[in-house]
């Protein structure tokens, strides 16, 4: 006697040796198998109970397996076509549908800030996969929306989010993921896929609005920014960083989450800083990933980075350090958690490497919304930690190349994207931006959370802009004993060419900055179409130059249009 029963994924081989005609197993749903219906017999099945050892006959097995419903939204009404044969059935809290659901007989109007869940039954045939649609509060056109099972969430005791004795929202682990799904919309493009949800976080774990993560195709989190001023201080650092950084920083998509049809406040979208974004990102099929205070390895080893430590701590020659890091990527991260003097840079902090050889350390930027106020001694108290934290600043001002390496690329932050009025006008179009979707999330949480409101967060920020960086700069210049210079960089004439310093792009007709003597900066010209560059007034004819701030404070870059130059 002989019994078959398969799972997804069966090759095509052992479903012929079975004597089966079925569709391809890579298309049957999760925790659905095919096989014979009974033992011995030629007519094949679907079966969603295992039964492994025995025959298929103790499971209860089916000829047909529905397809997944495909409901529209018009304004909120539902319409819905059944598959032939079958009933529609349909919940309106997040639940799966079963047998004893009512029945979806037509059209059905929904309100605001609600989700339908509708799955297909007929006789003879398994339940069909569950399509769900949730209808936002009016006029969101983009939000992230999930259906979970609420006994998922709120169930004594398996419920990711109760807050009772168990305290389950505080645990990890796959016993701690539920099965859901996740609708992405954006506009008029939605995408729907089954994921895993977990609660995820350390800091906020405890606080009434939490920090999510979907294992799907991919790992994303959603981010809660749950802490005084954090969507508006993350979203800021984020957006600096694109603009020229070298530490790794995670993009996020700020949008209104809703969980099975009830708006659950404003989340900015990320991927997971895991291995799987590193890899997209670098290209590397492999890496070293190191985490945390500690630097305990996620992936790979910290072999390497137990050398590059020790190397940076003795004041090893630059040359040596280079080949196991991207200087500048450590360079920059100092540089943000200088500017923020955010409290919790110890502890967040990871940095990984292509496992390769010549793979280089890089650093990530992430969880920057523990700022200090603006005059906070930053440079003192992350100078007389007596354990070695990221970004190591003492091993960094003590050694004598790396020095003026940090205190140019200081500068030149503080000269263009950090600078008082570029940092202000950046705050305030992320601020416009996202005032409505701020206000909403600040009115659902308010009286949950220590959650100041938006109008208080961008005042906050804007404070910051304009008070840290002088304090930063006179910091770090009493702590070396480097001397505060005026630079003014000219374009001659203006907007013939654009002047860059350290990489970031400064100016097109004439900046005014403070910078270091002692820590020579690079500047490099490059000619608008037109224009050819001629040189630097009463210097070097090389577009790229290094110049001490201490020794020439006036720098032009003299440009001719093309037609004029010989």
């Amino acid at each position: 006697r002989f019994s078959c029963a398969t799972a997804p994924g069966l090759s095509g081989e052992l479903i012929a040796a079975c004597g089966l005609l079925a569709p391809n197993p890579e298309d049957l749903p999760s925790g659905v198998s095919l096989g014979r219906l009974s033992d011995g017999a030629r007519e094949w099945g679907y079966f969603t109970g295992p039964t492994p050892g025995s025959p298929n006959g103790s499971a209860h097995g089916a000829r047909s397996l529905l397809s997944a419903p495909a409901p529209l939204s018009d304004h909120g009404t539902i319409v819905c076509v059944p598959e032939e044969g079958s009933v529609l059935r349909y919940t309106l809290d997040g639940r799966i549908p079963d047998q004893g659901s009512p029945v979806f007989n037509g059209p059905l109007t929904l309100p605001a800030s609600s989700v339908i869940t509708l799955r297909a039954f007929a006789d003879d045939a398994l339940p069909s996969p569950c399509a769900s649609i949730t209808i936002p509060a009016e006029g969101t056109s983009s939000f992230i929306a999930i259906r979970v099972d609420p006994d998922s969430l709120y169930d004594a005791r398996r419920g990711i989010l109760t807050g009772a004795d168990a305290a389950n929202y505080a645990r990890s682990g796959r016993d701690w993921q539920r099965a859901a799904e996740v609708q992405w919309r954006q506009d008029d493009s939605t995408r729907c896929e089954e994921v895993r949800l977990a609660v995820s976080g350390s800091g906020t774990r405890g606080l009434a609005k939490k920090n999510f993560k979907l294992y799907g195709t991919s790992e994303t989190m959603l981010r809660a920014d749950a802490t005084p001023h954090a969507f508006l201080r993350n979203l800021f650092l984020e957006a600096v960083a694109k603009k020229g950084a070298q530490v790794d920083v995670q993009p996020s998509t700020p949008a209104p989450l809703y969980v099975n049809g009830s708006y659950t406040g404003l989340y900015r979208a990320m991927p997971a800083k895991n291995s799987a974004w590193l890899r997209e990102l670098s290209g590397a099929e492999s890496l070293d990933l190191v985490d945390g205070p500690g630097a305990h390895a996620l992936k790979g080893d910290d072999d390497k980075h137990e050398r590059l430590l020790a190397l940076l701590e003795r004041g090893a020659p630059l040359d040596s350090l280079s080949e196991l890091m991207e200087v500048e990527s450590l360079l920059d991260l100092a540089c943000f958690d200088l500017y923020s003097g955010r409290a919790d840079h110890d502890l967040n902090t990871r940095c990984w490497r292509p496992r390769e050889k010549g793979g280089r350390w890089r650093w990530i930027l992430f969880d920057v919304d523990l700022w200090s106020p603006p005059e906070e001694r930053t440079v003192e108290r992350m100078c007389s930690s007596t354990a070695p934290e990221a970004p190591y600043l003492p091993w960094l001002l003590r050694h004598d190349a790396l020095r003026p390496l940090l205190l140019a690329r200081m500068s030149a932050w503080l000269a263009t994207s950090l600078s008082g009025d570029r940092a202000a006008a950046l705050a305030d179009s992320l601020f416009t931006a996202n005032t409505a979707l701020m206000r909403e999330d600040h009115a659902r949480w308010k009286d949950e959370l220590a959650m100041p409101s938006p109008d208080e967060s961008i005042s906050a920020l804007r404070a910051h802009i304009a008070v840290r960086p002088r304090s930063i700069l006179e910091q770090l210049s009493a702590h070396t004993g480097e001397a505060l210079r005026k630079v003014t960089v000219r374009v001659v004439p203006a907007h013939a060419g654009e002047v860059a310093v350290e990489h970031l792009a400064l100016t097109d007709t004439r900046r005014d900055f403070t910078a270091f003597a002692g820590a020579p900066m690079r500047y490099s010209a490059t000619a608008s179409p037109g224009y050819e560059f001629i040189g630097w007034q009463g210097g070097q004819n090389n577009a790229t130059i290094t110049v001490d701030p201490g020794e020439v404070r006036d720098l032009r870059a003299v440009f001719k249009r093309r037609d004029d130059a010989q």
